[in-house]
Formats: C-alpha cells, structure tokens, sequence
C-alpha cells in the first residue's frame, strides 16, 4: 500500500508539524478511552460491544508484540515512539474486557450465568486475536497506518449501538465523543497532510470523512438522549451501585 522509507522520510522531513497532529491524535485517544472505562464503571456498565474490545486488543497488542519490527528491523523513533503509546491503550483495552466481563451479562446475556458469560467473552477474545492475526498476516500494512483508521472507525459502531439500544446516556459522555472526534480530525490532517502519497487519495480521504460523520453523528443522538437515572437494584446486583453493596 506504501512504502516504508517514503513514510520514514515525510515524517523526517515535517518532523514539528508530525509531533504535533500525533500527539493531539493520541492524547484524544486517551482521553476517549480514559472516559470510556470512567463512564462504565460509573454506569456500570460495558464500555463498547464487546466484538470492538477483542478486536482492538488483537490489534494493539499483535504491535507491542512485534517490538522486534519497531526496535531493530526498521529502527526509526515514529514506531518506536507509537509502540510507547499504544501501551497506554493497551492497557485501557484489558480494562475494557475486565468491565465487559464484569457488567456485561445483564445487559447483553441475561439468561447466561457468570461462568458462562464468562467462558464466552474469553472466546470472543481468543477469536478476535486469531481473526486480527490473519487479517494482520495478509495485509500489506507494515506500519498499521492503515488499520489503525479502521479499528478508529469501528469504535464508533461499537458505541452507537449501545446508546440506542439503551436509549439514555448510560456509559457514554459529551467529552468522551468530542475526543472521539478529535482523534479522526488530527489523524487524518496527519496522514494526508505530512505522509501524503497515498494517504491523500480518495479512497482513504473517504474512510476518514466517514469516521468523522459517524462521530458527529453520536454527538447529535447524545444530545437527544435524556440523561441516564439510576434504579434501585437489589443489593446482589453487579450493576448496583458500589455504595449500596457497602463497597467504598
């Protein structure tokens, strides 16, 4: 799809101007994963479909795992540097799937017992690694420059879907899709206007224009949705309140 040493150049060359669009695109990602598990543990709640989760770790993980690649093989601080953030994110992810396990049955399997809820986020796990593994294999995307707009894309209906089913704010906040946004202004200004080639061809400007719709468009149903009202539940409940089952 590219060329490395084309990509290793423009980064180079607009070094000042690199930094600056990575580290906004990075820290509204942060930011947006941060507010994803602070809004589910507040709602208790899943912080996105669980599909998302697995395939994000895949994703993340299968890069911190190919520290060979960044470190020796390529050795060029772009990589390198990216291999420390996605630590960051990383490390949101397993807080997700933990979240997922934790508050997801009564939401998405009730008629699932917690062994078996259990058992079935741990394949859906192992499922996502193995898809994203193949995926990953026969990709021509050495840099995961490419797939990291895709797996940006799939948050989006990883959410949205949840908030309607839902049909209030629960597990979701203004900031948290502000960022959302961000991530897909700045990381396409990134690509298109310091990588160039073929990053600024249509096909990607697309993807990119679509991610952002789909951004604004959680914005707008957000702002629609009333806010969420906690109901008392029994004090067994893994959806209860911390409080009320005398948790501090």
């Amino acid at each position: 799809m590219y060329d490395v040493d084309a990509v290793f150049a423009a980064v180079d060359d607009r070094t000042v101007l690199f930094l600056a669009l990575g580290a906004l695109a990075l820290a509204c990602n942060w930011y947006y994963f941060f507010e994803c598990q602070r809004l589910a543990r507040r709602d208790r709640c899943a912080p996105m479909a669980l599909w998302a989760t697995t395939a994000f770790m895949g994703h993340d993980g299968s890069y911190l795992l190919n520290y060979d690649d960044w470190f020796n093989r390529y050795d060029h601080w772009f990589p390198q540097l990216f291999w420390v953030g996605l630590i960051v994110t990383f490390t949101f992810e397993c807080i997700f799937f933990v979240q997922t396990v934790r508050y997801g049955r009564e939401e998405n399997a009730p008629g699932m017992s917690q062994p078996q809820w259990v058992a079935y986020c741990l394949g859906a796990l192992v499922t996502g690694v193995v898809f994203w593994s193949v995926v990953r294999t026969y990709l021509d995307d050495p840099l995961y420059l490419m797939t990291f707009l895709v797996t940006f894309g799939m948050c989006a209906p990883a959410t949205l879907g949840l908030m309607v089913r839902r049909g209030d704010r629960r597990g979701v906040g203004a900031g948290q899709l502000w960022a959302y946004l961000g991530i897909g202004v700045f990381y396409v200004g990134l690509t298109s206007i310091v990588l160039r080639g073929p990053f600024a061809d249509t096909v990607f400007l697309l993807g990119g224009a679509v991610c952002m719709a789909l951004a604004a468009t959680m914005l707008v149903v957000y702002n629609r949705m009333p806010e969420h009202v906690v109901k008392e539940l029994p004090r067994h409940s893994s959806l209860a309140p911390r409080a009320a089952r005398g948790v501090l």
